[in-house]
């Protein structure tokens, strides 16, 4: 793994680890609005061939292992242990921003689901840095922010504190206060003035970080939070995708890890070790997100953008790896070619079943899928939390709030 990416009451005060781990069965709370199985209709694309009980089943199996293995209840609330990310079994901001994507969208299956939540929005609630966002690092022993200098935040990890708020308030209501101070903030910190995303609440202007393009979020933020102009941030974002990608990637539009001159109309590749331990001008452990991002965004609202970045990304790895997902690597050049040969190719290759499926290749994304269910990321957070989600778009378990 590179180094960590920058990346209400306490209900569950009485409840005990052991019972909320205990395993998930059928929920029998009648406030769930959106219980699992969601079975979405998306406006485009193709899903597994495999039947919707076996990815149902899929799902439900990897949110166990997934719940027994990286849930912890610590520091008053509730916390995604992020592995090797954060000292003492802690978490980073964007673990705890998947988690509080995943929960919501399990409820209904997981009849802790709401507790759970609770107590992450809690643990966040108690970490806030100087301007009100989550500190992106927390040590789970002392249940401080673990790293040098004045905390701040993660622009993914509060984007995705967002969304799960939205989610929980649109599956169980009694969120949208929260939700909407929430977006405010990071609308204030986290965005630039010509409103691309920035990478931190005290990042300058320069940089940004392809894999924070959540789009379908923010189409998300400026229908819940229509007192800030979030459709000014979705257009600068495609913008900024289109500009990148006709230079720098015109046939697999790919995207680099980190960018810089995001706040021009010449944003170009960050220099190789910019702000990680890696080739930042490329894609690498960050940018491996982008096919399930775009392909969300494509599946969900039919984005332009999206989907013709989705089509080309697969048919580029489809090509450089001669359809076999094993031959996808986290390090990969702009124009497709893979650099790095060696472990963890699973969360690479695992997004890019989201983007196969914009693209309509049935044979390519059921070879994506059944690869999925085969190889366990070396009981790694990332690779197991990105791969639940993953699972959760592609069986047609996600939902737009």
């Amino acid at each position: 793994m590179p180094a960590p990416r920058k990346v209400a009451l306490f209900a569950a005060a009485s409840v005990s680890l052991t019972t909320v781990l205990a395993g998930a069965g059928p929920a029998t709370a009648a406030s769930v609005a959106h219980p699992f199985p969601a079975h979405v209709t998306y406006q485009t694309g193709v899903r597994p061939s495999a039947s919707q009980a076996d990815q149902d089943a899929a799902v439900r199996k990897q949110y166990d292992s997934w719940k027994k293995t990286y849930l912890r209840q610590a520091c008053g609330g509730y916390l995604v242990w992020a592995t090797d990310d954060a000292p003492n079994k802690g978490t980073v901001s964007e673990a705890q921003g998947y988690g509080m994507n995943i929960v919501p969208l399990m409820a209904g299956y997981d009849e802790q689901a709401k507790t759970i939540f609770d107590g992450m929005w809690k643990f966040v609630q108690d970490h806030r840095d100087g301007k009100g966002l989550f500190q992106w690092v927390i040590d789970g022993k002392t249940c401080k922010y673990a790293d040098d200098g004045t905390p701040d935040s993660a622009t993914d990890g509060d984007l995705d504190v967002g969304y799960g708020l939205i989610l929980a308030d649109k599956q169980w209501g009694g969120y949208s206060a929260a939700a909407k101070d929430w977006l405010a903030k990071v609308y204030k910190y986290d965005v630039a003035p010509d409103g691309h995303l920035k990478i931190a609440d005290d990042a300058g202007n320069d940089d940004t970080r392809p894999s924070d393009f959540m789009l379908d979020h923010l189409r998300a933020f400026a229908k819940y939070d229509t007192a800030h102009d979030w459709n000014k941030v979705v257009t600068r974002t495609e913008q900024l995708i289109t500009q990148f990608t006709a230079k720098y990637s015109p046939n697999a539009n790919l995207l680099s890890d980190f960018v810089v001159g995001a706040n021009t109309n010449s944003p170009k590749p960050a220099p190789a070790d910019h702000l990680e331990n890696q080739p930042d001008n490329i894609v690498g452990y960050n940018s491996v997100r982008v096919p399930w991002h775009m392909g969300t965004d494509a599946l969900l609202y039919g984005g332009k953008v999206a989907t013709e970045v989705a089509k080309k990304e697969s048919a580029s790895y489809k090509s450089h790896s001669g359809g076999n997902p094993a031959k996808i690597y986290p390090h990969t050049k702009l124009d497709g070619t893979p650099t790095k040969t060696s472990d963890q190719s699973e969360v690479a290759a695992n997004p890019v079943g989201v983007a196969a499926m914009v693209a309509g290749d049935q044979a390519w994304t059921d070879s994506l899928w059944k690869y999925m269910a085969g190889n366990p990321y070396e009981d790694t957070y990332y690779g197991e939390t990105v791969k639940l989600l993953v699972y959760l778009v592609m069986s047609g378990n996600y939902w737009a709030p």
